[in-house]
């Protein structure tokens, strides 16, 4: 705002030709409208919910709840773990400590490639760990919940 008075108050004392102000505003306006652009630009757009990991007591008497209650057919194992197609994205179901509890939310990336993607967080302030046996890249929230980037087609 200040800039903007700025340039009429040069105009108004003959400071400034018609032209320049014109110039001087155009400018103004690019410069605002760039750095709107550049904020609303994430560093990593998330373009779906990849799956849902819960820890559990027990993944096939999890497996066998959702599946007479929702349906949900096996699309992958891993582990201790029985991951359960849920449209596009899925929900894990793993042998964990604590169970009852949301293990981890994954967000589905285009391109993605874990050095990246960890870099990018990096990039945010945002402390990345990449597993050591899988190419997974884990962060957490402000509240410390735990999330983790895949590739958006990503199936367990």
């Amino acid at each position: 705002m200040i800039a903007i008075d700025s340039l009429v108050s040069a105009f108004e004392t003959g400071r400034l030709t018609r032209r320049q102000l014109v110039q001087g505003l155009a400018a103004l306006v690019g410069a605002a409208t760039a750095s709107e652009a550049a904020a609303q630009t994430p560093a990593i757009p998330a373009l779906s919910l990849n799956h849902v990991s819960l820890a559990v007591a027990d993944p096939e008497a999890s497996k066998q709840f959702f599946q007479k209650t929702f349906g949900m057919p096996v699309v992958s194992t891993q582990g201790t773990g029985i991951n359960l197609a849920l449209g596009t994205s899925f929900l894990g179901l793993y042998k964990m400590p604590n169970p009852g509890r949301v293990d981890h939310v994954c967000f589905g990336v285009d391109h993605y490639d874990v050095n990246a993607m960890a870099a990018k967080l990096e990039a945010q302030g945002i402390k990345a760990t990449i597993r050591k046996d899988k190419p997974e890249v884990y962060f957490t929230d402000p509240d410390g919940i735990r999330f983790q980037l895949e590739n958006k087609d990503y199936r367990g």
